[in-house]
């Protein structure tokens, strides 16, 4: 989730929001609207701008069987009180590429899409979830396989706190695409690309991270939510010339009306 963590973070502190509205009134449908401003390190090599900021509309519209936003579109396919499988349609997009670099802006990364799963379980106060992503775009002709654990608190009546534990692994051609640069981008003697190149990993790379989110009830509608998330990068990474650093960090603020 390189760079797209602002986006996964304002999904992640929207739905609880979302949830607590049809659990109290039930809804037909619940839609939710707001903006946030974030800032993101850039851990490409030779980046124009160590920090990026910017702006990000956030909504959720959902359903009992259809949530749609920031993070795409998610079908239920089964539920009860305690698991829920879903299927996914997944924009794959960063809020910094290598363009914003002075030696990498000749690498494209257009936005893809990719198409897959998710099976979640709640007990108590932790979610477990596991996702599968594939790309159906033919943009990074990759895939990937997320892990979260989440542990909700609510220190107080307005104040709801998330901790987020992941750990994602993606395959040699998002990797490539991720990370990397392949033959085909860079030549042979600059290519750094999983699976082909003899000093990048075959298997893929495994990516760690650890986030933290806050919503806080201003009134009956209105809620500010914060949220921060770092990534920790290997050796399997930051051995491609296009990283720079082993980490990718980030923070966002919003503030988001139900409608």
């Amino acid at each position: 989730m390189i760079l797209r963590f602002s986006l996964a973070a304002c999904v992640l502190a929207l739905a609880p929001i979302a949830a607590h509205a049809q659990e109290t009134e039930k809804p037909e449908r619940l839609f939710l609207l707001g903006a946030g401003v974030y800032a993101t390190t850039n851990p490409y090599a030779t980046a124009k701008k160590k920090t990026q900021t910017g702006v990000l509309p956030l909504f959720v519209y959902q359903t009992d069987r259809l949530t749609a936003d920031l993070s795409g579109l998610a079908v239920k396919a089964w539920g009860n009180d305690h698991f829920k499988l879903e299927g996914r349609v997944a924009p794959r997009f960063q809020l910094v590429d290598p363009k914003d670099t002075r030696d990498f802006a000749f690498l494209k990364r257009s936005t893809g899409v990719d198409l897959g799963g998710r099976f979640s379980g709640t007990t108590g106060p932790a979610t477990l979830s596991v996702e599968y992503l594939r790309d159906v775009s033919c943009e990074t002709k990759g895939q990937e396989i997320n892990l979260d654990l989440t542990l909700s608190a609510q220190p107080s009546e307005k104040l709801s706190v998330d901790v987020v534990a992941g750990v994602s692994w993606k395959d040699k051609k998002l990797a490539t695409w991720l990370y990397g640069l392949s033959v085909k981008e860079a030549g042979v003697a600059r290519a750094y690309e999983y699976g082909r190149t003899p000093s990048a990993a075959s298997g893929g790379v495994l990516v760690p991270s650890l986030g933290v989110q806050a919503r806080y009830q201003v009134t009956d509608r209105l809620f500010v939510i914060a949220a921060g998330e770092v990534e920790l990068f290997d050796k399997d990474i930051t051995d491609s010339p296009l990283m720079a650093k082993d980490h990718s960090a980030g923070a966002f603020v919003s503030l988001v009306r139900r409608f």
